[in-house]
């Protein structure tokens, strides 16, 4: 019985997602029921299996339903596991997720995106609960990148305002970051297992890798500080919180900034045994709660004082999960799960209060500075904390500026007639790598340098600010290098090739369609400024959005099934190729997503409200 309730825990949330997109959109009640009937269905399993399991003594429950993908080299096995680490976060997802499905009932009462709310929060329960209930890391994969796609539409909830749009983008570019390492580490761990493994196996594999787990436990390390908003890029947070008060409670206070930690929890096994990875971990956890703390005292927005507070708890997580603590991690997440979702949702309520108390009793502190070394040490910190340590200023100029500066260095790959010729460049590599004359280490040189042509046409899709449509097109030119470096660094297969191409050449040829028409319609897409163009072609804007979620090779897409089946292979040794891989993987998502934030969110040319061109 237990373990024909494991998988429908995953079931229900598809199930209610999709009710939640089929429901009218004016229909308010409706919404709302088909929503929270959803998320009770889904307590009502979790407290059976949960029965189920305490009585057959709450030993790890693994359940294999099957392959997704199989062949001679590849398998894609989807399996989930419940275990203690699922059960409380799954527990504690299911009743916040229940709790903010009640109060966004009033609070986002005559919401004009009401329906877009509550399928954005289901999606991403759906995300988070395929993360928690993953047996294996490809299935986490896919829930881990669902809740970074969920998180970009809720940031931007307020989509025709200028800065829920570029904070949407800030986010997504360091969530894709984090996603590249993760991809690497499962790279990674099927050369070092040579199969994909459950997470039920770690017990009888550790052994038998040694030191070999160390490169694995620090990737996934990576990922999760990123994921978990650590020193240094804790900054993302409180930009997250420029959507609805609702989804920054159970994104950014109490589940979504946890799964970093969660991540870590899931793979403990694998990494417990490397000392100075845990230095490292329980170093940064440190620096990030010092920091933290420090920016939470002098922020005067109510939402960044929670959301850095929130990060000061996770880095004494990180702390204590580095000293073997996991018994008291999972209790430090309950309660600072639970306190951030009562914060941020009595919030306004706090600042309503506090507004009204300052304007009748306030009395200014007397404060001076002394001309001390203390004081000016004091004096010293308090700048650095009010400027956030500069985290977001560093991040732009030693990261983005750069790749910026790169892809302006391209600029002439805009033209069409050396778009043109990158195209014949393409097709006749093709026939050089289909042949079999190519020795092992042409065939590498071949193959890196289609992976670096491919970043290249991607660095120039993200810094190019001229038209959509030439953005859209150096994307697609990235992917056919992108497709040639796969195929000729693994094993060449047609099968793949097709399965890769067919997927981008169809999002390709529709989102022309739609940049074509958006053209003609008087609503030229430009990527110097925002748009706004979902204002008037609301339906052409979601097609665009499942277009670009396609040619991102995004889970749902038949690319990335070719892009991972092809990953997989490529041999253990060449880590450069891994190197320009994540570099491809970072740009073209970021690309993406910057041309459809661009285009379609932001101020609309007949919205009048005031624009603000700087974040706070």
């Amino acid at each position: 019985m237990l373990l024909h309730l494991i998988p429908l825990l995953a079931l229900v949330p598809i199930l209610g997602f999709a009710c939640c997109v089929l429901s009218p959109r004016k229909w308010e009640r409706i919404i709302f029921s088909v929503a929270m009937a959803s998320i009770l269905v889904e307590l009502v399993l979790f407290f059976s299996a949960s029965y189920l399991w305490l009585r057959a003594g709450a030993s790890p429950v693994f359940t294999h339903l099957g392959f997704l993908y199989t062949s001679h080299s590849y398998d894609l096995p989807l399996d989930f596991y419940f275990d203690r680490l699922a059960a409380v976060f799954l527990g504690m997802a299911t009743v916040m997720t229940a709790l903010v499905f009640i109060f966004s009932k009033y609070y986002m009462h005559r919401e004009q995106g009401f329906k877009r709310f509550y399928s954005t929060v289901a999606l991403f329960f759906l995300g988070l609960s395929l993360i928690i209930l993953a047996g294996n890391f490809e299935i986490l994969f896919a829930g881990w990148e669902l809740i970074g796609i969920s998180s970009v539409l809720l940031i931007a909830f307020y989509r025709d305002r200028f800065l829920p749009a570029r904070n949407a983008l800030k986010v997504f570019s360091v969530y894709r970051i984090a996603d590249a390492f993760l991809l690497a580490a499962i790279w990674y761990a099927h050369h070092l297992f040579e199969k994909s493994i459950s997470f039920s196996q770690f017990p009888a594999i550790i052994a038998q890798q040694g030191n070999h787990l160390a490169l694995l436990g620090l990737l996934l390390c990576i990922a999760a500080l990123i994921k978990s908003a650590q020193f240094p890029f804790s900054y993302w947070l409180p930009r997250a919180m420029e959507g609805p008060t609702t989804s920054s409670a159970i994104f950014y206070g109490a589940l979504s900034v946890h799964m970093g930690l969660y991540l870590l929890l899931r793979t403990y096994p694998l990494w417990q045994g490397t000392i100075w990875l845990r230095i490292v971990i329980a170093a940064l956890g440190l620096i990030t709660a010092g920091i933290a703390t420090s920016i939470a005292r002098v922020q005067s927005s109510i939402k960044t004082q929670i959301a850095y507070a929130s990060i000061t708890q996770i880095g004494l997580m990180f702390l204590e999960l580095a000293a073997g603590l996991r018994w008291l991690v999972l209790l430090h997440f309950i309660s600072n799960a639970s306190l951030r979702t009562y914060q941020l949702l009595i919030s306004p309520s706090a600042v309503s209060y506090l507004v009204h108390d300052q304007f009748f009793y306030f009395v200014p502190p007397h404060q001076q500075i002394k001309n001390t070394l203390l004081g000016k040490i004091r004096a010293t910190w308090y700048i650095l904390s009010v400027k956030e340590w500069n985290m977001n200023t560093v991040a732009s100029h030693y990261l983005w500026k750069p790749l910026k500066s790169v892809g302006q260095a391209f600029a002439f790959l805009d033209e069409p007639a050396f778009r043109l010729i990158s195209l014949i460049l393409f097709l006749t590599s093709i026939r050089v790598a289909a042949s079999a004359k190519l020795s092992a280490n042409s065939r590498l040189l071949f193959s890196t340098t289609a992976a670096a042509i491919g970043s290249i046409f991607y660095i120039r899709a993200y810094a190019t600010k001229k038209a959509a449509k030439t953005c859209w097109d150096l994307i697609m030119l990235g992917h056919l290098f992108e497709m040639l470096f796969l195929v000729s660094a693994s094993a060449w297969s047609w099968k793949y090739l097709g399965l890769y191409g067919t997927g981008a050449a169809i999002a390709f040829v529709v989102g022309r369609g739609c940049l074509w028409y958006l053209e003609a319609r008087d609503e030229p897409p430009t990527l110097r400024e925002y748009g706004g163009s979902i204002y008037a072609f609301t339906k052409l804007g979601q097609l665009f959005f499942i277009l670009a979620l396609l040619f991102m090779a995004f889970p749902i897409s038949p690319s990335f099934l070719a892009q991972d089946v092809l990953l997989s292979l490529i041999p253990a040794n060449h880590v450069l190729q891994i190197v320009l891989f994540c570099l491809s993987y970072v740009m073209a998502g970021v690309s993406i997503m910057r041309l459809y934030v661009k285009v379609f969110f932001g101020p609309h040319k007949t919205s009048y409200h005031e624009i603000a061109y700087k974040a706070s």
